[in-house]
């Protein structure tokens, strides 16, 4: 006969399921938020001064976008980082599963996003849409994050996708205002936002890791 739980038993469950999230979370989510937060700021600034030196080449500042070709090389590499995750992580929990399928989604929604982009943009001839890109990409990892805060109960992810969600505003203003330079002020505000949003979180996650020898 199934045991029945008490709400007590029921709540010491849920926490145990929670601990264990956060000690998979802190085992090697660090390490992976930091290697994306660098990798993105990193480009976004490589494209800002890449605009600069096409201008002084009289060559089209356009080409500076292909900078984001890196990224293809970026994901390779962020598998590896993942493989070797799985491999410390502890007993995975429900929690995990639902973070992971969280992430999964983002990526995916991602690809799928920046594909419409292009295909709206160059069937309709219509590129001013490309303004979107980055607002858009900078909310959705604050949802993510966001959820993954809630889950694991680290508030520097909670502050991360506040970030986020402030930037992706910020994105918007700056395309309306600063209408000719707003797509470097989006480039320069996302690199803030990756910093701020999963550098520094990621940071404190192997920081506490550290501490707790998880």
């Amino acid at each position: 006969m199934d045991k029945k739980f008490t709400e007590q038993e029921s709540l010491a469950v849920i926490s145990e399921m929670i601990d264990r999230a956060r000690n998979n979370v802190q085992k090697g989510s660090g390490t992976f938020m930091i290697y994306w937060g660098s990798m993105v700021a990193i480009t976004a600034l490589l494209n800002i001064v890449l605009v600069f030196v096409l201008i002084g080449l009289s060559a089209p500042p356009n080409l500076s976008f292909n900078i984001w070709w890196i990224m293809l090389p970026a994901w390779i590499g962020s598998f590896a980082l993942q493989r070797k995750r799985r491999k410390s992580a502890i007993v995975k929990s429900h929690i995990d599963n639902i973070i992971s399928s969280v992430w999964y989604a983002f990526g995916i929604s991602m690809a799928i996003f920046i594909v419409m982009v292009f295909g709206f943009a160059y069937s309709l001839h219509e590129y001013s849409i490309f303004y979107m890109i980055n607002p858009i990409i900078i909310l959705i990892t604050g949802i993510g994050e966001f959820i993954t805060a809630r889950a694991c109960r680290f508030r520097p992810f909670l502050y991360g996708a506040f970030a986020m969600w402030t930037g992706s505003l910020f994105s918007m203003l700056a395309t309306i205002l600063f209408a000719g330079n707003g797509a470097l002020i989006q480039f320069g505000i996302l690199a803030v936002c990756m910093v701020i949003g999963f550098v520094v979180p990621g940071y404190k996650l192997n920081k506490l890791a550290k501490k707790h020898h998880v």
